[in-house]
């Protein structure tokens, strides 16, 4: 039997919701009846009687599924870890300057016995990694094992001898149903499994945060919570994420099972071969002018136009600017570069690339030179450090070369960022062009961009100091392709006087005496507190 507590809660809902719902109908007043069967009713009655079997129904429901819920938290407990981090950095602009340690926070879930998956972003430039399970007052030493920016996953391993009770793993499941309700957990650094709620909205193709490679993410609505921090996503109580991103407008993006699987997968015998990387760009061909141009049947509406071709990634070795990928893999491409997946719906092709390993075939059906042909290659990906101008450079140290007061850096998309907002409009467009239109396309002639980013003051370089942001082309007389060739072309033609470095669009000059370099290094070292003049490797 209920309590009277219970009772009263009852009834109190039932009151709330007849006060709200007012009866508009002219014949009905307060002494309006009906006639039901043999008896008869008074409609403010009836309507009582109504609204307090569903408050009853409602509450009984809600009441299962906290109950049902709390029982689902608790066999979380011994799957999830809370991380706690460190984090390290440099200055982009004094690249031989640490930036404060600071600390943050995030979600791990078990995998193995002692290893676990957490975002990537949230544990870039982690200087040290702790991780506290339920019912262990300690912390447990971490270390990472793997990690992927592109798809946003790190698998970390947690020191086995200080686990005192085992961990239970997790098993994902590639459920996907748009619309359906879903539930994240995580756990408090004070023991708490903390839940939340959102619905399944859709499911697309787009980058995480500094990465290149669009990958196949869910989209979580109306989320009661932000998630960004590797919270486990289930659907009733099937795993099938964990969060990746979240914003302000309640939206969360779900890493899903499809992906942690293959991650898993790709890392079990500990060398991780990576997913593919789109090797060209694409553009939506909806020109009819353009397709007669490039002599396609007027029956032929199909197929997405390649505006240009990297250097690197999958099918930079067989596709040339101007063709017409129809098909990848036997999955049509619309104009707008998009195919129907059975279970997600649309999605453009980069999922066909992006959701291979390294290694695999993978097959286009394209139109090239007035007729169809089909071209066969291996799904390829590349380290971001192999391109030109690299988006991202996590986890290391900036790297540079100071001679006389002159700061060389190799150029990357993180430098450019730390301009602060609107960093785009801020950069010189000589430099910003390298970034836009060449980042994928590093030569043997040319493998990374050397910029003299700022001039540090002193006497040997006087009337140079307004110089920064300048592309540096030759040193000593020899070309410079990237950072690695700095030490041999400051090392050439020990008999002269004078190390010159010429730049790019005719800028001028700087030459510096090579007598007094040794004085002007160590007094601008002590004066900036440099601790080594360079960093390249």
């Amino acid at each position: 039997m209920k309590s009277n507590k219970t009772q009263s809660k009852i009834i109190r809902a039932a009151t709330v919701m007849e006060r709200s719902i007012k009866i508009s109908s002219p014949q009905a007043t307060p002494h309006s009846t009906l006639d039901v069967g043999c008896s008869m009713f008074n409609v403010s009655s009836l309507f009582r009687i109504s609204i307090l079997g569903f408050s009853i129904f409602l509450f009984l429901t809600s009441t299962a599924f906290a109950k049902n819920d709390a029982a689902f938290s608790e066999t979380m407990k011994d799957s999830l870890v809370y991380l706690k981090i460190s984090y390290y950095g440099y200055e982009q602009y004094q690249p031989w300057r640490n930036t404060n340690l600071t600390e943050g926070w995030g979600v791990g879930v078990v995998v193995a016995q002692n290893k676990i998956i957490t975002p990537a972003y949230n544990i870039a430039n982690a200087a040290e990694i702790q991780a506290k399970r339920f019912g262990q007052n300690e912390f447990i030493a971490a270390k990472i094992k793997i990690i992927s920016y592109e798809n946003n996953l790190a698998l970390i391993e947690l020191d086995a001898n200080s686990i005192k009770k085992p961990l239970v793993p997790v098993k994902f499941t590639g459920i996907y149903a748009k619309g359906a309700p879903v539930e994240f957990y995580w756990l408090s650094p004070t023991e708490n499994i903390y839940s939340g709620r959102g619905y399944l909205d859709r499911a697309s193709v787009d980058s995480y945060a500094m990465a290149f490679s669009k990958v196949l993410n869910f989209v979580a609505a109306s989320a009661s919570d932000r998630t960004h921090s590797g919270q486990l996503y289930c659907i009733g109580k099937k795993p099938i994420g964990i969060a990746g991103w979240s914003n302000e407008n309640k939206e969360a993006g779900i890493i899903p099972a499809e992906v942690i699987n293959r991650f898993l997968n790709d890392s079990k015998d500990g060398d991780y071969n990576g997913t593919g990387a789109v090797g060209f760009s694409a553009a939506a061909l909806l020109d009819s002018a353009l397709r007669k141009y490039l002599k396609m049947p007027a029956d032929m509406q199909l197929g997405v136009y390649v505006a240009d071709v990297f250097m690197l990634g999958t099918a930079a070795d067989i596709l040339k600017a101007g063709d017409v990928i129809l098909s990848i893999d036997g999955c049509q491409l619309n104009p707008y570069g998009r195919f129907t997946h059975k279970q997600y719906d649309a999605l453009y092709y980069d999922y066909l690339i992006t959701s291979k390993t390294a290694g695999e075939k993978i097959t286009f059906d394209i139109f090239r030179d007035g007729k169809k042909q089909t071209l066969q290659t291996t799904v390829k990906n590349f380290n971001v450090s192999d391109m030109l101008v690299p988006w991202y450079d996590l986890d290391a140290q900036p790297e540079y070369c100071i001679i006389g007061g002159c700061v060389l850096q190799k150029l990357t998309k993180t430098y450019m960022a730390a301009r602060g907002e609107n960093w785009t409009s801020k950069a010189e467009p000589h430099i910003y062009n390298y970034l836009l239109n060449s980042a994928f396309k590093p030569t043997e002639d040319r493998k990374s961009i050397v910029v003299l980013s700022f001039i540090l003051p002193g006497d040997i370089t006087l009337g140079y100091h307004g110089l920064s942001q300048l592309v540096v082309n030759k040193i000593n007389g020899m070309k410079i392709s990237s950072m690695r060739d700095l030490p041999a072309a400051f090392a050439l033609n020990p008999q002269d006087k004078y190390d010159v470095i010429e730049f790019e669009l005719d800028e001028p000059k700087i030459v510096l005496d090579r007598s007094k370099l040794p004085q002007a290094d160590a007094t601008i070292a002590q004066t900036y507190g440099i601790d080594k003049p360079a960093n390249i490797k």
